[in-house]
């Protein structure tokens, strides 16, 4: 059972602690000259809502409670669901379970996450988590008894998704394993840089400003924090040039890019080693889509758009390439590292059971089902069609792209075939966040 506070104290408090942060921050909007803003493991998992206290004081007329937000997130019955099943046959599920209740136990056991109109505990989160993974492994239960058990243990929360149709894109991503040498030469010509050390990241709760975001990345400048530097002035001016901060040499800048927009990769370099680069920190310039540019400039048809499809498109006009990846200013830093790779909540990710959604929107390592489609391959490697399916993840990450209540991305795993399993995936669906039972049932019961 839940230590949790009654549902309309939580709506209160969450009422009064986001009217006072805006009234907070109105004081001093000009205090930072910045821009606004995978994957890299946080020292300490950050929680998805804050604890919530009991208030410290009777409200007064100057603490006017901010409106929330609509949820993304409607409960549904399982009925309404429709019939499930598990395309893996839950391979996988239950190492992903215990990868997200380790990061629900890393955080104070109080801490609140949100689903619809209800919250509960990471303690209550953890605990499922483990049970669900107890059941997942369990070789003495048929696929038909694990299903039951989860709908007699979870209640599910359909995202809205984009649009009246409530339709939710599917896509894909995995971990590249790429050639590399640690010195510049022959065909080693585009290097992948460390986290620069005057890249400042500015903390905005510290400051009283008004902000729509947590915090700015910049550099100093004549005593003013200005905009880190963009894509363009990494790769086409040489701002980091010189400066030591190669961390190793690739063999196509096409592969970099990508490195950059999956977040992590494995690089196997000319002495025959083999080690993976991790995520170290971006410059903090806006994410634009390369797909989207590609579209509404008319070089790629708007029904023809996946990683497959840009790639072949780069590789065809290689005079464009610069030009292209310069409508992106986001960059991405790296450093090499063990184990992972690693989602937004620092853990590691499995291939087929993690995703990646807007973490602004949907509880972080909370359990999923998503019903979509995978794309099937032909003997030569085409695409043979595409085959519909359900399948219950985990969300452990998030991503520059994935925004909005309508995007998810999937995790494939290392390696070229997961990339282009990945590069192919660009389907709708259905999402739905799974609830822990006796907590929806003690929620309804205050």
């Amino acid at each position: 059972m839940s230590l949790q506070p009654r549902r309309k104290d939580i709506r209160r408090t969450e009422r009064r602690q986001r009217a006072g942060f805006l009234v907070a921050l109105a004081a001093a909007a000009g205090l930072l000259v910045g821009c606004a803003p995978v994957r890299k493991p946080p020292a300490q998992p950050p929680p998805q809502l804050p604890p919530v206290q009991p208030p410290a004081a009777p409200e007064t007329p100057a603490q006017k409670p901010a409106a929330l937000p609509p949820s993304p997130l409607v409960p549904v019955s399982w009925t309404e669901v429709g019939p499930i099943s598990d395309d893996l046959g839950f391979a996988g599920l239950a190492a992903a379970c215990r990868q997200s209740a380790e990061y629900y136990e890393k955080v104070a056991p109080a801490t609140l996450f949100l689903f619809g109109d209800q919250t509960v505990t990471a303690a209550a989160m953890a605990a499922a988590l483990r049970s669900l993974a107890t059941e997942a492994e369990d070789k003495s239960l048929s696929p038909e008894a694990k299903l039951e058990w989860i709908k007699a243990h979870f209640t599910a929360y359909r995202s809205v998704g984009d649009g009246p149709a409530e339709s939710v894109l599917f896509t894909g991503y995995y971990e590249p394993v790429l050639r590399a040498s640690r010195v510049p030469g022959g065909r080693y010509l585009y290097p992948l840089y460390k986290r620069p050390p005057d890249l400042l990241e500015i903390d905005l709760s510290l400051f009283p400003v008004k902000a729509d975001r947590s915090k700015l990345y910049g550099r100093l400048e004549g005593g003013r924090v200005v905009p880190y530097y963009t894509r363009e002035e990494i790769d086409d001016k040489g701002a980091l040039r010189g400066r030591g901060l190669e961390l190793c040499y690739l063999e196509d800048p096409v592969d970099r890019f990508f490195l950059q927009v999956q977040g992590s990769g494995r690089i196997v370099l000319d002495d025959g080693s083999s080690m993976r680069v991790l995520f170290d920190g971006k410059n903090g310039q806006p994410y634009r889509s390369l797909g989207k540019y590609l579209v509404a400039s008319g070089k790629l048809p708007k029904d023809g758009v996946s990683l497959d499809a840009i790639k072949k498109f780069l590789a065809a006009h290689p005079g464009e390439i610069n030009q292209d990846f310069d409508v992106n200013p986001s960059y991405t830093f790296f450093r090499f590292g063990e184990g992972g790779p690693y989602g937004n909540i620092a853990v590691a990710l499995t291939p087929g059971r993690s995703i990646a959604t807007d973490a602004s929107l949907f509880p972080k390592g909370a359990p999923a089902l998503i019903f979509t489609e995978k794309p099937r391959f032909g003997a030569d490697g085409s695409v043979a069609g595409y085959d519909t399916f359900a399948r219950f993840v985990l969300n452990q990450d998030t991503g520059g792209a994935i925004t909005g209540a309508g995007r998810v991305d999937i995790f494939f795993g290392p390696g070229a075939e997961a990339g282009l399993a990945a590069g192919q995936m660009q389907q709708e669906g259905r999402l739905y966040f799974l609830l822990p039972v006796q907590e929806a049932n003690a929620a309804m019961a205050r």
